[in-house]
């Protein structure tokens, strides 16, 4: 892998170009902090199941929304064929791995892209995602929890009631480590593969990958204290949602080997979300 991510810096930077560190990286990518020309960069190498979900000239349209509205870093070279892409380093952290961050912050960030009146071409189609995802997962045989269907019962049965409310531009993946606080402590994004038109909470939801309890933490936040009653049902319900979906995409990745690959136990990975799942679920089920 080494000698095949060096052959792709020369070609999008140069000859003279180096490989600083790499990047502690999702599922879906491989990346590395760039030298060239004594500025920095960040190289995304998308894995093949990545380039078979992400329609790229998508999601190169839709970063460039978030670019024109000041909340990432600018990008200097996107491959649509192979999912390579470089964007201009952002100083700093991502939220997963700073001491400290500040949710109201991060709640300002979300809403600024929420509220801007931009949107995608597309839509970003949750329940459609879960569905092909499932049934990926599905193939390789029944690895589901015993408590699966009473957690996809609960999504599917609130299905319209999700599907109804009113549609922002979303990033949909907004984890703490899609999120950068900069040496001046501004706040920004990255990682634009799933960005569409979605229910803003969604991404509130995705902000507790790690802990369904920080990502509830933002929802207060975002709502200035008083998230009502509804809203924390549809965050709960997301929260699920999201969970079930990675537990999924975990399961297909375990299967298809490419634990090798990232240095990850895929099915750990599945385990963490279908726990994470559980933990939504309590939380629903406490919603006055």
């Amino acid at each position: 892998m080494e000698k095949e991510v060096l052959e792709i810096v020369k070609k999008v930077f140069g000859d003279e170009a180096k490989i600083l560190s790499p990047l502690v990286g999702g599922m879906m990518n491989k990346s590395f902090i760039v030298e060239y020309n004594n500025e920095k960069y960040v190289l995304y190498i998308s894995t093949e199941q990545a380039n078979e979900m992400v329609d790229r000239v998508l999601e190169r349209d839709n970063q460039k929304l978030i670019i024109d509205l000041g909340l990432t870093s600018k990008n200097v070279y996107f491959d649509t064929d192979k999912g390579i892409k470089a964007n201009e380093y952002i100083e700093g952290s991502s939220l997963d791995k700073a001491d400290s961050y500040d949710s109201k912050k991060a709640a300002a960030l979300l809403k600024r892209m929420h509220e801007s009146g931009k949107l995608s071409r597309e839509n970003y189609n949750p329940f459609i995602r879960f569905v092909a995802y499932e049934e990926e997962a599905k193939s390789f045989g029944d690895n589901f929890e015993a408590n699966y269907p009473v957690l996809r019962k609960e999504i599917f049965d609130n299905k319209e009631f999700l599907e109804s409310q009113k549609m922002v531009l979303c990033h949909n993946d907004a984890q703490k480590s899609n999120i950068v606080k900069s040496a001046d402590e501004k706040y920004y994004l990255i990682d634009f593969e799933f960005v569409g038109n979605n229910d803003p909470i969604y991404d509130i939801a995705t902000f507790g990958n790690g802990k369904v309890s920080e990502g509830y933490e933002l929802l207060v936040d975002y709502y200035d204290g008083h998230p009502t009653a509804e809203q924390q049902r549809r965050y709960y319900l997301w929260r699920i949602f999201i969970s079930l979906q990675w537990h999924n995409v975990a399961i297909v990745k375990h299967f298809r080997g490419e634990g090798k690959v990232h240095g990850f136990n895929f099915l750990d990975v599945a385990n963490f979300f279908f726990a994470n799942a559980m933990d939504a679920y309590k939380g629903l089920k406490e919603v006055k």
